[in-house]
């Protein structure tokens, strides 16, 4: 017998906000919201969010500090 979940509706900003913080961090926004939420609950998460590096390389291909 198939069990029916509940699947609530997000306001139009709310998914838009998800959507391009998503892109920013490049992760999916169901991802994004499911960390959000848990984070948010106090839920245990044990995925790890890893943001990429704001600072363009340099011409020489060497970090620069």
């Amino acid at each position: 017998m198939p069990r029916t979940l509940y699947s609530p509706a997000l306001s139009d900003d709310v998914i838009r906000a998800l959507y391009h913080e998503g892109q920013r961090q490049r992760m999916p926004m169901t991802r994004l919201a499911d960390l959000l939420l848990r984070e948010a609950l106090g839920t245990n998460v044990t995925a790890l969010i890893i943001l990429p590096d704001p600072s363009p390389p340099s011409p020489s291909g060497k970090a620069v500090a």
